[in-house]
C-alpha cells in the first residue's frame, strides 16, 4: 500500500521511526526540547531555519541541508523565513 502525505505535524509513525513535518514563517520558534529515545534528523526542504544544538551550538540550514544529532542533545530553532522542515527520529 502506498499514500502521498502533505499535512504538517505527525507525519508517520511506524516500527521504530517516527517523521514529523514542521512548518512556519519569520519569527515562529520550536521551543528548546529533546527526544533522548532516538537519533535525529532535521532536514530543511523549504526557506531558512536557524538551529540550535544544546543551545550552544548554531545552525543556518536551507533547503537540502539535513542536521543530525543524537536525541539525549536539545535542539531549539527558529524560522528565519516561511520554512518547511522533517524530522525523522530513528529509535536507539
Amino acid at each position: 500500500m502506498s499514500k502521498v502525505y502533505n499535512e504538517t505535524g505527525l507525519v508517520l509513525q511506524a516500527g521504530n521511526f517516527t517523521i514529523v513535518k514542521k512548518a512556519g514563517v519569520k519569527g515562529d520558534l520550536i521551543p528548546k526540547h529533546n527526544h533522548p529515545e532516538a537519533n535525529v534528523t532535521f532536514t530543511v526542504v523549504k526557506g531558512k531555519v536557524k538551529a540550535f544544538i544544546n543551545e550552544s551550538t548554531e545552525y543556518i540550514l536551507t533547503p537540502g541541508d539535513i542536521l543530525h544529532f543524537d536525541g539525549d542533545n536539545y535542539i531549539n530553532a527558529e524560522f528565519l523565513e516561511e520554512s518547511e522542515a522533517f524530522v525523522h527520529l530513528i529509535l536507539k
